[in-house]
């Protein structure tokens, strides 16, 4: 059951949807959409239409791709928040659709993941905690995953540090871990971590995930901000 679980968990290096033919069903989301344009242009995520950002990922398996992430613009009301649309593209995949919510100091990841199509939501960070400051959120509507209780635990684990990524130095970084947790049946337990730096006005530099040993990486190549 664990291993079924985990296969479950979204491959939300940056942004996740399924790839399969049959779209994602967000049923539970109340998401419908509208066309606006919004910038939090100082923030750790920005979203300005034709904002883009290019990464080299490595699944765990040795074998890197690289996948360009544009913003389209386009604001899709979900639970009564404002979630801006991404589209992600891959060579030799269809492209893809997520979502990011962000308002002052919220920060999250809506998609699906890509073996099942089960739509998943991480909240990534929340900027206006210290460093070890901590919160808990569900990764569903209902707080279920397959009819299993489901959620993060997220972490402020350093703020305002400079990290290099592929060979250029980023300031202003702050790095988050969330710890995703499963209840099968005596409470909640540890399945996998991610690791999220992020670069204020820049985004998400880079992403390490670590499932029962499988370690994951995406990092950034080049970005436009609009």
């Amino acid at each position: 059951m664990k291993k079924y679980l985990l296969i479950l968990l979204p491959a939300i290096i940056l942004l996740v949807s399924s790839c399969r033919k049959d779209p994602p069903d967000f049923t539970g989301y109340e998401a419908n959409g509208t066309s606006e344009n919004n910038a939090f242009a100082n923030s750790y995520m920005p979203t300005s239409k034709g904002t883009s950002w290019t990464y080299v990922t490595d699944p765990g398996t040795g074998t890197k791709a690289t996948s360009e992430i544009h913003l389209t613009g386009v604001i899709t009301p979900i639970n009564g928040l404002n979630y801006f649309e991404a589209k992600s593209s891959t060579a030799g995949r269809e492209a893809e659709v997520g979502y990011y919510y962000v308002d002052d100091h919220n920060y999250k990841i809506l998609g699906a993941t890509l073996q099942s199509g089960t739509v998943v939501e991480f909240n990534y960070l929340d900027s206006n905690l210290p460093v070890n400051g901590e919160w808990t959120a569900k990764m569903s509507p209902s707080g279920f995953i397959n009819s299993i209780p489901a959620r993060t635990k997220g972490r402020i684990i350093e703020k305002d540090i400079t990290k290099v990524v592929l060979g250029k130095t980023y300031k202003n970084v702050i790095h988050t871990q969330l710890i995703v947790q499963y209840d099968m049946g005596s409470g909640f337990e540890d399945f996998g971590t991610y690791d999220y730096y992020l670069a204020k006005g820049i985004g998400l530099l880079e992403t390490d995930t670590n499932l029962l040993g499988i370690v994951a990486t995406s990092k950034l190549l080049n970005y436009t901000i609009k």
